[in-house]
């Protein structure tokens, strides 16, 4: 039978050209085998230091936009980029095809293959948003620490192999003083775009997942038996 599903839509925030370059293609490399992945661009932007949830707050209702967009252009679900699940509350009441955060999905598909995990994040304003997410998220019990690898996030890319020692540092311990048995990388720049979740759980000793592939197989997934967003949770709204 032919697969007529559209593209999963992907929305994609403001950032200087390589780093925008360096996402584009870890999506796409993340994505299921021959599903089509389209980006959506809007004009804000969370690639700064001393991210807060006041500029959470201006972004999402332009994700909710986007997806209305991406919906009537064909496509079959909608990934807004990053762990932060910009707008994805919002966007839901707005479209009546899924819309999955990579913060939300990563953190309950990495609750089933252990039962202790450590969020890695960017910074120590991050730790103060993931802090206040994993509650909204009604994953806190599934959570054990919440660490940051202290390098924000303009400056991973520069020295890639300081933020790998990093982040190996950090989750050795989380193991030893979280007593973790996964290891929640909530910052996609660190995972996948970066460094590969595969590599790191491989000296590190426990799971290292993905959320940006976790979710875009979860969104496709939902797309193809046909869920969407509760109507019941999610009222809809016209934009």
């Amino acid at each position: 039978m032919t697969d007529t599903r559209g593209p999963i839509a992907v929305v994609l925030a403001q950032y200087p050209d390589d780093e925008r370059d360096r996402r584009q293609a870890a999506v796409r490399a993340s994505a299921p085998e021959g599903r089509d992945v389209v980006f959506v661009e809007i004009e804000g932007s969370v690639y700064r230091k001393g991210l807060t949830n006041y500029h959470r707050s201006l972004v999402a209702p332009l994700v909710a936009q986007a997806a209305v967009r991406a919906e009537r252009e064909g496509a079959s679900a909608v990934v807004p980029y990053g762990t932060l699940d910009l707008g994805i509350e919002e966007a839901r009441h707005a479209v009546d095809i899924p819309v999955m955060g990579p913060g939300r999905t990563g953190t309950n598909v990495s609750a089933s293959v252990g039962s202790r995990l450590t969020v890695l994040c960017y910074d120590e304003p991050h730790v103060i948003m993931f802090r206040q997410l994993v509650r909204s998220w009604n994953v806190a019990h599934h959570i054990v620490g919440i660490r940051s690898v202290d390098v924000p996030i303009t400056e991973m890319a520069r020295d890639p192999e300081h933020l790998r020692r990093r982040f190996v540092e950090t989750a050795q311990r989380a193991l030893d003083e979280d007593g973790a048995d996964v290891i929640l990388p909530l910052g996609m720049t660190m995972v996948p775009v970066l460094m590969s979740a595969r590599s790191l759980a491989d000296e590190i000793g426990v799971p290292v997942t993905d959320p940006l592939a976790l979710t875009l197989h979860a969104a496709d997934a939902l797309a193809a038996i046909g869920f969407t967003n509760s109507r019941v949770a999610y009222p809809k709204v016209e934009l």
